[in-house]
Order: structure tokens, then C-alpha cells, then sequence
């Protein structure tokens, strides 16, 4: 609370606010006066909600205004059909309607946890709509299909007025998001380079800054639903900036294996190796500068195809002069940094051809999209929470006898359903229970002293529509947001126009205690039902991964690089949403240990790779595959496995030394390159796995010196 007025006092964004944001602003509380004297028109009951759903709907972008109104209506309409469902099912009959209402209400807060984006927000709206129309018509069960039409109509009515109003005050929208959307692009392309050459320097960033680049990409991915639809019938041009996306993120997440080679490689000494690394970085650094237009990314395609060139060649060299040569460990590890920069040049060519939109296949580019995997974990977590607290709500109203407890009861719905999906439901909660109390508060002014004196509409909007308009501004600063969110869509309620009669004071009362207690009981039942702990998140965080990496030495695994890196950005997100701002030393720890994970991930899953498409010798992929069939193991702990891969790496470099074929010794360098990054980074990220596990007899006891 401290903290948003703060912000309030100090920002100029509120006192001296843009054009932009002041003109979404005005343009909003006006289209919500609109809506509301057309609900009056109409004679619609309770026309404040139709105001509301303008404030609703309304968002930054155009994309996101009509993707939440698309998937609101749609709520909304299965909402309504579930209530008249579930008042037909048990009329008359509390404690049997309320345990169907809680599992509703759980149900949909799962659901809308397993979905991302407003596709969340259907299964949101499906949960408290239902339980608006079906508690609003428990002293009436006959009049629930009345009411469900007007609550729909209503619920349509914002929406149109909303979305008319905002396409016609957003012409050319399609040109500008093509030109956001490149613009942004180009940054992440710029950001992940910087982030690669600075390793390639031996100064790598640190891993808030790589989690922050992460993070960027992944809610750029999340958007492009909205660019999407802003850009209108420009599907190929959005299936290359999620490819794109995908891309930048394995670009910078390889970059990371090519850190712990050249850790372990020494390539400082290395005078193969040394000069095409060196050249790499320059390019890199020289890079942004041709990002702006098609012809200087043409010409970095060119440039990365002559640099590939160079390392393969070096590669071939490093092999050709092995044999005999005394000093045949450097020239090892030479080819082992040699062939994590060639892995580097590859996604980088894909990374450049995806966002110059040069002729791929869909499949393809879906394929190279980043994936948010489903959490079912917090998904049963939050729909037996909602559960909970809907019963609880009821048990209250019931022992009470409560004249407004069906409010309580409603808005106990509403905050449990709307926020079950949000990565820190305490303070979104809480920020939202906040702006109810400004509005609560704002309100009394309208409410006390304008509306008792005067029916004339005009001189009510200007009484209501000054709030709206300070509250729409708090809305566009990202600090406020939440807060400002719950002010502009309680305030309109709080007035309780009505078209014959004026809301008494005791009434008025009476629903601003339900509103508050309801909105308050929401906040403690997130605080203390079955909250986030770090010991609970990191052994469900362990076991996550633990199975990825089972899943990913499967000959059958469905794991692809874009889902593992998917699994393990959400989980740095969640952590970092709860735990942010409390013990930075653990989070910087933890955020380390989760990089290593993804890197130990991506380099198996290339081995995978190569082994299921018989790019490797037959006594390369048979060492392999034996070392995949011990660590799909679920019985061993990640110890025994790490030494597996050491026992591997070992037989692999004595198998290097014998052969005298030069090919075959790229193919067993390269495996060895992988199994020494997994290697080490599992045995950097122990932590996550301290677990007690059961280790078969004759497993391996623990790891063992890395040849290399």
C-alpha cells in the first residue's frame, strides 16, 4: 500500500500524464457513461454492470481488447448456461447447491490454470458468472433464465460499445503492430547476441539478466496472440515471430553449454580454436547494425555461412592432425569449443532466416515455437482451494444469516476464480482488494451528495466521470495496474444507478461490507490456504525436471527443446513472482542451479537427437544407449546418474584415442562435448535433487573424474 502511493505521489505519469494514456483514459470513461445510459434506456437491472464490462474489456492494445471481449462473451454465455443448470439441479436446496457451486467454481479455477492468455480467462468467467446468476436467483430459482439474459445482455452491451468505439479510435493498427512487432524482435535478437558474445569474452551476464531475457521472450511469445489479431490477415508474418521467438531462446540458452566448454575446454590455449571464436564474438558485436532491413540480414546469412565454413574446416583440421601429434588434448578441446560454436552458428542461421520470413514450411515453424507446458500440480492446488473457500463462504452466510451473505458468497467466487491463474495470487489479490476500497471510498461522493439532490444524467457523469478518469490512469502505469483495475470495475457498482428509485444509504452499506469482506476473505484465503512455500515449490520444481529428463533419454520422447526450455522458464517465473523481493542470495543460487538444469536438458536432448536419427557410428550409439537406459532409471539418484555420465564420457575418449578414423572422431568428440556439459551441470544443480532416492544394486556409487 505504501509502495502505490509512493508511486502515486512521485510519478508524473499520474499528474502529467501522456497523451496516450490520458486519451485511453477519457475515450474508456466516456464509452462507459455511454454504455450505462443505454443500459438505462434498455431498463436494464443492475445497468452499472454493462459501465463495468467497458472498464473490463478495455486493455493497452486493440489485440488484447477484442481477444478478452471474444473470450468474455464466451465465458460468459457458458456461465450463464451452467447456472440455470445448476438452480434447475437443486432449487430450494442450499447444501445441496452450494457443494455443486464450490465444485464449479474449483473446476473452472483448474482449468483456468492449465490455459495462459484470456484463454484462462474463459474458464475465469465461466466459474463466477455461474455463480453471480445462480446466487442472485436463489430467493427467486424460477427467475434464473431472466436473469441469466440480463446478465448477458448487459455483459454484450459493454463489449460492443467498448469494441466499437476502440477500432474506430485505432485506424492503421495492422501497419503498426508489423512494425512493433519487428522492432521487438530485433531487440530480443540484440539482446540474446550481447548475452552470447559476452560468454564466448569469458564475461558472462549474470543469471537474473539471462533469467530477464528469458522472461522478455516468453511474454513476447504470449503476445503475439494479440499482435495476431491486431495485424489482422497476416497469419505468416506471426508464425515467424513465434519461430523467431523460439529461436532467440535456444540461441542463448546454447550459448550457455558453449560457457561450461569453454570452462572446461581451457580454450585460451587453443590455437585452433582461438581465432574463430574471436571472429564469432566481433560478428556478433557488429550484428544489431544490420538487424533494421532485409538486405543487411541477407548479408548476415552470408556471413554465418562463411563462418560455419571456417569451424567446420577447423573442426577437420583438429582431427586430421590428432593422431600422433603431441599435443592432442588441446587439440580436443579445441574441437570440443569448435563444435559448440558450430551448434551456436546453426540456431543462429535459423534464428536469421525466421525473422527474415524466408520460405518455411508451418510445420516447421510450429515446431520451433516456444511451448508453456501445463502446471496440473498448481491446477489441483487452486481448484481445491476455490472449492474451499466457496464452501466456507456459504457455511459463513449460513451460520450468520447474513441479509447481504449472498454478496459475500458472490464476491468470494469472483476473487477465487479470477485469480487462481495469476503466478502471485496473494499481492494480485490483495492489490485488487485494495482498489475496491478506493472505490468504495470514491464513491460516497457521487453517491451522498450528488445523487440525492439531482436525477439530471449529465451533471451524475461528471460527478462519476472524474474518478473514472483518475482511475484509468492508475490502470496504464504498470506499478498500479492491479489496483487501478479493481477501481475503475468496482467504482461504476459502488454508484448503483438505478432508472425509478435511488439506492438508500443502508443499502449502499450493506453491499460495501459485502464487497469488502468478500474481496478480503479472498485475499486470506490465498494467504493461508494452501499457499507458496520455496521448500513445497522447489521438491515440486525437482520432480518436474527430474521427470523431463527421464522423458528426454526416452528413444520414443515426445521432449523437444522448445517445451524443456518452456518447463524451465515457468518455474524461474513462478519463483521469482513470489520470492523476488525477499532473499536474494538463495534466488540468484537457485536461478543458477536452474540454468544448469536447462543446459544438462538441451544437451542430452541433442544426443537423443543424433542417436534416433543414426547420425553416430554403431559403438558410439550402443555406449549411448546404455547410459539412456540407466538414466531413464526413476529409482537413481541424480549422483549415480552424474557418474554414470562420467563412466560414459570416459569409455568415449578412450574409444577417441583408439580410432583412427577422423570422422568417427568428430562423432565421439561432439558426444563427449555433451556428456561433459551434462556432466557438470547436474553436479552444479545437486540442490534440486538432495532427495532420498533407492539405488539398485551394482549401480555406480558415485561419479567419476572427467577424462577430458
Amino acid at each position: 500500500m505504501t509502495e502505490i502511493i509512493r508511486s502515486l505521489m512521485k510519478g508524473s505519469w499520474f499528474f502529467a500524464p501522456s497523451a496516450r494514456d490520458l486519451l485511453f483514459s477519457l475515450r474508456t470513461t466516456v464509452t462507459s457513461l455511454v454504455a450505462l445510459s443505454i443500459a438505462f434506456w434498455m431498463e436494464l437491472g443492475q445497468p452499472q454492470w454493462a459501465a463495468m464490462t467497458v472498464w473490463i474489456v478495455a486493455q493497452n492494445t486493440i489485440g488484447e481488447s477484442l481477444s478478452k471481449a471474444h473470450w468474455r462473451v464466451i465465458g460468459t454465455l457458458a456461465g450463464a448456461v451452467a447456472a440455470i443448470v445448476l438452480i434447475s439441479a437443486a432449487p430450494q436446496q442450499p447444501w445441496v447447491f452450494f457443494p455443486l457451486l464450490a465444485c464449479w467454481v474449483g473446476l473452472c479455477a483448474g482449468l483456468g490454470t492449465l490455459c495462459h492468455n484470456y484463454h484462462s480467462y474463459t474458464f475465469v468467467l465461466m466459474g463466477f458468472t455461474c455463480a453471480i446468476i445462480s446466487i442472485s436467483s436463489i430467493d427467486a430459482p424460477d427467475q434464473v433464465f431472466s436473469t441469466a439474459i440480463a446478465r448477458s445482455t448487459y455483459i454484450i452491451l459493454g463489449v460492443v460499445c467498448e469494441m466499437t468505439v476502440a477500432l474506430i479510435c485505432e485506424p492503421g493498427v495492422a501497419v503498426r503492430t508489423r512494425a512493433t512487432v519487428r522492432r521487438q524482435l530485433r531487440d530480443i535478437i540484440e539482446e540474446t547476441s550481447s548475452a552470447v558474445r559476452d560468454i564466448l569474452l569469458s564475461r558472462p551476464p549474470s543469471e537474473r539478466d539471462l533469467y530477464r531475457t528469458l522472461s522478455d521472450v516468453m511474454t513476447l511469445n504470449d503476445r503475439m496472440e494479440f499482435s495476431a489479431i491486431e495485424a489482422g490477415h497476416s497469419g505468416p508474418m506471426v508464425a515467424y515471430a513465434r519461430a523467431t521467438l523460439g529461436q532467440a531462446a535456444k540461441f542463448m540458452s546454447r550459448g550457455l553449454g558453449m560457457q561450461t566448454r569453454l570452462a572446461l575446454s581451457g580454450v585460451k590455449t587453443g590455437s585452433v580454436a582461438r581465432p574463430v571464436v574471436a571472429e564469432f564474438s566481433a560478428f556478433l558485436e557488429a550484428m544489431p547494425r544490420f538487424l533494421d532491413s532485409d538486405a543487411g540480414v541477407a548479408q548476415l546469412c552470408l556471413r554465418v555461412g562463411r563462418l560455419s565454413y571456417a569451424c567446420e574446416t577447423a573442426i577437420e583440421k583438429t582431427a586430421d592432425t590428432e593422431k600422433g601429434n603431441p599435443d592432442r588434448h588441446s587439440l580436443v578441446d579445441d574441437r570440443i569449443v569448435l563444435q559448440g560454436t558450430a551448434l551456436l552458428l546453426t540456431e543462429l542461421t535459423l534464428l536469421l532466416r525466421c525473422f527474415m520470413c524466408a520460405d518455411m514450411d508451418r510445420t516447421t515453424l510450429s515446431h520451433l515455437r516456444l511451448v508453456r507446458p501445463s502446471n496440473w500440480r498448481s491446477a489441483m492446488s487452486n481448484g481445491l482451494r476455490s472449492f474451499i473457500a466457496v464452501l466456507v463462504a456459504a457455511f459463513i452466510w449460513e451460520i450468520t444469516a447474513w441479509p447481504t451473505g449472498t454478496l459475500f458468497v458472490m464476491f468470494v467466487s469472483v476473487v477465487c476464480a479470477r485469480f487462481a491463474s495469476f503466478s502471485n495470487t496473494v499481492i494480485a489479490s490483495k492489490n485488487f482488494f485494495l482498489g475496491a476500497v478506493w472505490a468504495v471510498a470514491a464513491a460516497i461522493v457521487p453517491v451522498f451528495l450528488v445523487m440525492p439532490v439531482t436525477s439530471d444524467y449529465p451533471v451524475f457523469c461528471f460527478a462519476a466521470g472524474i474518478p473514472m478518469i483518475l482511475g484509468g490512469l492508475v490502470n496504464r502505469h504498470h506499478a498500479t495496474a492491479a489496483m487501478g483495475a479493481s477501481f475503475v470495475n468496482f467504482f461504476p457498482y459502488m454508484l448503483m444507478p438505478e432508472n425509478h428509485f435511488r439506492t438508500d444509504e443502508v443499502q449502499w452499506f450493506n453491499t460495501s461490507m459485502a464487497l469488502l469482506a468478500g474481496l478480503g476473505f479472498g485475499v486470506m484465503v490465498f494467504r493461508y490456504l494452501l499457499p507458496f512455500s520455496f521448500a513445497s515449490f522447489r521438491r515440486s520444481f525437482g520432480a518436474i525436471v527430474e521427470n523431463g529428463l527421464r522423458d528426454i533419454v526416452h528413444a520414443d520422447t515426445r521432449m523437444t527443446d522448445q517445451v524443456w526450455l518452456g518447463e524451465v522458464v515457468e518455474g524461474m517465473e513462478r519463483l521469482i513472482a513470489h520470492e523476488k523481493d525477499r532473499d536474494a542470495p538463495r534466488i540468484d543460487v537457485w536461478l543458477r542451479d536452474a540454468f544448469s538444469i536447462m543446459t544438462a536438458g538441451r544437451n542430452l536432448l541433442y544426443l537423443q537427437l543424433l542417436v534416433r536419427n543414426k547420425m553416430l557410428s554403431s559403438d558410439l550409439t550402443r555406449e549411448l544407449k546404455e547410459l539412456f537406459e540407466q538414466l531413464k532409471n526413476p529409482r537413481l539418484h541424480v549422483a549415480v546418474k552424474t557418474g554414470a555420465i562420467r563412466n560414459t564420457q570416459a569409455t568415449l575418449y578412450r574409444m577417441e584415442t583408439r580410432s583412427d578414423d577422423p570422422a568417427e572422431r568428430i562423432q565421439i568428440s561432439e558426444a563427449i562435448g555433451c556428456l561433459s556439459i551434462a556432466a557438470r551441470e547436474l553436479t552444479r544443480s545437486g540442490a534440486f535433487f538432495n532427495r532420498d532416492r533407492t539405488i539398485i544394486p551394482g549401480a555406480p556409487e558415485g561419479p567419476v573424474s572427467a577424462a577430458l
